[in-house]
C-alpha cells in the first residue's frame, strides 16, 4: 500500500513537471549548435539529465543492496537489460570520463553511477550502449578503444573491485546522486532542474568549473533561427528582434530562473532546451542580425560535477572526499 501511493504522488509530480520534458527528454539539436558526439576522450551525454532523480527522498522498504544486479534500458536494443554491478561500474565510467583522468575522480564517478541507478528502485536507468550514453559493454569499448583496449578495461576492473560494494547513502537509501560535465562556478538545486528539492542537492560551491576551457562558450544564430525557436515555445515574435528577449532572473547558482520574451515567462530549463544550450546558465545579445548565446558549464548543473571531481581529486582529494563534498549530508556505506 505504501509503494502504491508513493507511485501515484510520483506520477502527479511528474504530470506537473510537464514543462520540463523537453528538457528531460531531449530531441536534435539545431544545426547551429550540434550535440557533442560521444568520445572516451571527454565526459559525454548525462543520463540523469534524461532520466530524472527520484521525485521523493522517503527511503524505500527494502533498501538496495550494493552487490545486486541492475536493470538498465538499453535504448540500442530497445529493450531492458541486466548486467552486474562490476560491468555497470566499469560501462559507466567508461562513458562519462577520460580513461586518464586521476582514479579518484574515476571511484568517484563509479560510486554516484552505482547510488544513482539504484535510487531509481525498480525503474531502469535508460542508457544507450551504441552511443555510450549512461553505460556501455565491452564489446563497444573494444571498437572504441582498439589496440589500448585490454590494458584500458583492466584498469576500471581494478578500480570497480574497490569501490563495488560502496553507495553514497542518505538516511540509509541510495541517493540520487547526479552528476554532470561542468557547472556555473557553484551546482544547481534539484528543484530548480526537476521540481522536487532533495536535501543533499542544494548546491555547493564548485569555482574549479570556471577555470575549465569550454567553461564558457559563445553559439550565434540568425534571426530566422531564432524567430522559428520562438515559434517553437508557442510565441510570434514581431519585426524587431532586438526587443525580443527582456531581463532574466537568476537563482543562487548562476542559472537563469526565469526570463522573459515576448510578453510571456519561461524557466531557463525550457530555454536551454528550445535553444540546443549547454547549460541553463546563459545570457542572450543581438547585433546585426545575429543572436550571441554565451552559456556557461555544460549540463544541467545538479550534484557532481566531474571537472570539478578531477580538480578535486588532482588537489590530493581521495573518492570519499570528493562525494562528501558535492553531496552534503550524505554518507558512505558500508
Amino acid at each position: 500500500m505504501r509503494r502504491t501511493l508513493l507511485y501515484a504522488v510520483l506520477l502527479g509530480l511528474l504530470a506537473a513537471a510537464a514543462p520540463f520534458a523537453a528538457l528531460l527528454f531531449p530531441g536534435a539539436t539545431s544545426d547551429a549548435q550540434p550535440q557533442p558526439t560521444p568520445s572516451p576522450l571527454a565526459p559525454t551525454a548525462e543520463i540523469p539529465e534524461i532520466t530524472p532523480p527520484p521525485l521523493a527522498s522517503t527511503p524505500p522498504d527494502t533498501p538496495s543492496q550494493a552487490d545486486a544486479d541492475l536493470c538498465l534500458y538499453d535504448a540500442a536494443l530497445g529493450q531492458t537489460i541486466t548486467v552486474s554491478p562490476e560491468e555497470f561500474l566499469i560501462g559507466a565510467a567508461a562513458c562519462e570520463l577520460p580513461a586518464d583522468w586521476p582514479d579518484q575522480a574515476i571511484l568517484a564517478q563509479m560510486v554516484a553511477s552505482h547510488s544513482y541507478v539504484l535510487s531509481l528502485g525498480d525503474q531502469p536507468m535508460q542508457v544507450n550502449s551504441a552511443l555510450c550514453s549512461g553505460w556501455t559493454d565491452a564489446e563497444v569499448l573494444q571498437a572504441r578503444w582498439g589496440d589500448e583496449f585490454e590494458e584500458r578495461y583492466q584498469h576500471l576492473a581494478d578500480l570497480a573491485q574497490t569501490v563495488q560494494s560502496a553507495l553514497l547513502c542518505y538516511e540509509g537509501a541510495p541517493a540520487a546522486a547526479c552528476y554532470h560535465s561542468i557547472s556555473a562556478g557553484k551546482t544547481e538545486a534539484s528543484q530548480n532542474v526537476w521540481v522536487t528539492a532533495l536535501p543533499y542537492l542544494q548546491g555547493v560551491d564548485s569555482p574549479w568549473d570556471t577555470t575549465v576551457a569550454d567553461y564558457e562558450v559563445t553559439i550565434t544564430y540568425s534571426t530566422e533561427q531564432v524567430y522559428t525557436m520562438l515559434q517553437s515555445l508557442g510565441l510570434t515574435p514581431d519585426d524587431n528582434p532586438a526587443g525580443w528577449f527582456g531581463g532574466a532572473s537568476l537563482d543562487d547558482a548562476g542559472y537563469v530562473a526565469s526570463m522573459e520574451i515576448g510578453g510571456s515567462t519561461f524557466s531557463g530549463t525550457t530555454l536551454r532546451s528550445a535553444f540546443s544550450l549547454r547549460s541553463a546558465s546563459f545570457t542572450v545579445s543581438y547585433s546585426d542580425g545575429l543572436f550571441s548565446f554565451t552559456t556557461h558549464g555544460y549540463g544541467h548543473g545538479v550534484g557532481l560535477s566531474q571537472y570539478g571531481a578531477k580538480a578535486m581529486a588532482e588537489g590530493g582529494a581521495d573518492w570519499q572526499k570528493i562525494l562528501l563534498y558535492y553531496f552534503p549530508g550524505c554518507q558512505i556505506e558500508p
